[in-house]
């Protein structure tokens, strides 16, 4: 990190505005707005200023952009100021090559690239550690110290495909309390890690049944001649984690997930096809518009029927092969159990 960067990072985290900064900044580079304190506190601006100089590659391209936007706010003339205050720290950084502001060494690989960028970087930190060494760490500075790298690696070593991935870490997610939050986490790491894994020629098992990704097309595709997408979303979304309100963190949350990604998550979470659609109802009922919804119940139920029984097996099977198990103990750390019954499941406190 050069000088001059750290001077940038410097003096915007002394800055008196500096949450109002952090939030244009977030803006800017994220292109949404952040109201909530905890998610804010997570926010890394080293991370954001080092995102400006790679998005806006000119101090011109980025005051258009941040004048633009300052022009959306409902306080416009107080952010005016805000922006100005930025326009003025970040100027030094244009005079320096585009990868100055940018620590080679982190950056390097695409995957530590994007994580490194992410809002919930502490959050995706402890999660790995908690899939890939069995504990779950909650100092923040022993947090910081661990290479990103080292963890993805570790991560993508104990997983042989994307689907132990996927339903290893949703079994963690389940013991947390705060599942909602960390089922996000968990669906930002896969996303970002699945290109590790190749295409499915390239995966080689014992098991061809194991080994091969679930086929969701035909299920999707029967689903979606008889349902609106988005409502189907909506309403696996619902089942899987929590009620969706339509709220704007709603939108935001369900954009991160895939059709075959819910499909998946619920199928996990039942243990028949009557439970699938007891619950499936359940939630229908309780949407705005919820004829609409209940409606849709029968079209995924009779999708699912004739495959649910393998499909869920072969859900089960991976589970087991990539459960958070032999957990250990540390000073700041506290014990995971993935393989107890969900009645006796410890509830770690995650934040």
């Amino acid at each position: 990190m050069s000088d001059e960067f750290a001077s940038v990072v410097n003096q915007l985290t002394q800055d008196a505005n500096a949450l109002r900064i952090k939030k244009l900044l977030l803006y800017v580079c994220k292109s949404w707005w952040e109201n909530d304190s905890t998610r804010l506190s997570v926010i890394s601006l080293h991370s954001l200023i080092g995102e400006i100089r790679q998005l806006y590659p000119s101090l011109e391209s980025f005051r258009s952009r941040l004048i633009h936007l300052v022009s959306t706010l409902n306080k416009a003339a107080e952010y005016t100021a805000i922006a100005n205050t930025i326009l003025s720290a970040v100027e030094p950084l244009y005079t320096e090559p585009a990868t100055a502001a940018i620590a080679p060494t982190t950056l390097q690989d695409p995957v530590i690239q994007k994580l490194e960028q992410e809002v919930h970087l502490v959050r995706i930190k402890k999660l790995l550690i908690c899939a890939c060494r069995k504990y779950w760490e909650a100092n923040p500075k022993v947090i910081e110290q661990l290479s990103l790298q080292d963890l993805i690696d570790e991560l993508v070593d104990q997983h042989t495909t994307i689907e132990q991935l996927r339903n290893g870490l949703a079994a963690i997610v389940k013991t947390l309390n705060k599942p909602a939050e960390y089922s996000l986490i968990a669906e930002i790491i896969v996303r970002e890690v699945e290109p590790r894994y190749g295409t499915e020629s390239d995966l080689s098992s014992d098991s061809k049944e194991e080994a091969s990704p679930i086929d969701l097309f035909d299920v999707r595709l029967e689903m979606l001649k008889y349902a609106n997408p988005l409502q189907v979303k909506i309403l696996l979304f619902s089942t899987a984690y929590y009620l969706f309100e339509f709220r704007e963190q709603d939108w935001l949350n369900l954009k991160l997930y895939s059709l075959d990604g819910l499909l998946r998550t619920v199928l996990s979470q039942t243990a028949s096809i009557d439970d699938l659609q007891q619950k499936l109802q359940s939630q229908a009922q309780q949407l705005n518009e919820s004829e609409q919804y209940i409606e849709i119940v029968p079209v995924i139920i009779r999708a699912l029927k004739s495959k649910y029984t393998l499909l869920q097996r072969q859900i089960q099977q991976i589970m087991q092969t990539s459960s958070a198990a032999d957990m250990t103990h540390a000073s700041s750390t506290k014990l995971v159990t993935a393989q107890l019954s969900p009645a006796r499941n410890p509830v770690l406190s995650a934040d």
